[in-house]
C-alpha cells in the first residue's frame, strides 16, 4: 500500500483553522437542553470476540437512550453487538477502515450527513477521517469536510469518527478534520463525541464545546 503524503500535505493546508478567530466570531457554545445516556462503540477492529470484558459491558449495559457506533467496526464485531443491542437503538458511522456496504448489510441507520432527534436533543454525524491515501475509503479533504458539514442542520451533539482539527503536526492520519472544528464553533455545538485515535480523552474547545474521545465500548451520561 502506497501512501501519498506529498499530495496530502498540500490538502492539509488548503483551509486555515484559527480557534481564536472562530471564538471571536461565534462566541460560547450552547448548553445541552436535556440529559442523555449514550452507549458508544468505536474502533473495535475485529477484536470484540477476544475481549470478554467488553462483551460483558454489552451484556450488562443497562438503560441508555441511543447506541452510537462510530466506525472501524467489522462484520464480526457487529455480529456480537447485534446479539445484545437492538437494531432500532443503533445509529452508526463508517470509519476510515470500513467498507462502504457494512451498514447496509446489517440494515443499520447511517447517520452520515444526517440529524435525528432523541428526547429533544438533536444529534448529527460525519463519517471517516482525513484522506491520507489514494484508495477509496470513507474520508474527506479538509475543504470537503467544511462543504459537507455546511449542509448539516444545527445539532446539540455531533458524532464523528475523527475529531476536530486543532493543531498542525505531522500525523495527518489522526489530526482530525477542519470541517468539524468549524462546524462546532459556527453552530455553537455543546458536544462532539468521536473515536479514531484509540484513547479515552476529554477536552474543551475555547468556546466550551466538550470533545469526548472514546475507544472500544463505554456508556456516557451527559
Amino acid at each position: 500500500m502506497m501512501f501519498h503524503f506529498f499530495n496530502n500535505k498540500i490538502n492539509n493546508n488548503d483551509v486555515k483553522t484559527n480557534e481564536e478567530l472562530f471564538y471571536k466570531k461565534y462566541g460560547d457554545c450552547r448548553k445541552l437542553p436535556y440529559h442523555i445516556n449514550l452507549l458508544v462503540i468505536t474502533d473495535t477492529h475485529g477484536l470484540l470476540a477476544y475481549k470478554k470484558e467488553e462483551q460483558e459491558k454489552l451484556k450488562n449495559v443497562g438503560e441508555y437512550d441511543l447506541c452510537c457506533v462510530l466506525g472501524d467496526v467489522t462484520y464480526s464485531d457487529y455480529e456480537i453487538i447485534l446479539h445484545y443491542i437492538k437494531k432500532d437503538k443503533i445509529v452508526a458511522l463508517l470509519g476510515n477502515h470500513d467498507g462502504f456496504d457494512v451498514l447496509k448489510y446489517y440494515g443499520l441507520e447511517d447517520l452520515n450527513g444526517k440529524t435525528i432527534n432523541v428526547n429533544g436533543i438533536r444529534i448529527g454525524g460525519i463519517q471517516g477521517s482525513f484522506r491520507y491515501k489514494s484508495e477509496d475509503f470513507p474520508s474527506f479533504t479538509h475543504a470537503e469536510s467544511i462543504k459537507f458539514l455546511d449542509k448539516m442542520e444545527e445539532t446539540d451533539i455531533l458524532l464523528s469518527h475523527a475529531g476536530p482539527y486543532l493543531n498542525d503536526n505531522t500525523d495527518i492520519v489522526h489530526n482530525g478534520l477542519k470541517g468539524i472544528t468549524e462546524y462546532l464553533y459556527k453552530n455553537r455545538v455543546p458536544y462532539n463525541i468521536h473515536g479514531h485515535n484509540h484513547v479515552n480523552k476529554d477536552l474543551c474547545l475555547k468556546n466550551g464545546t466538550r470533545v469526548i474521545e472514546r475507544y472500544f465500548i463505554e456508556k456516557i451520561h451527559i
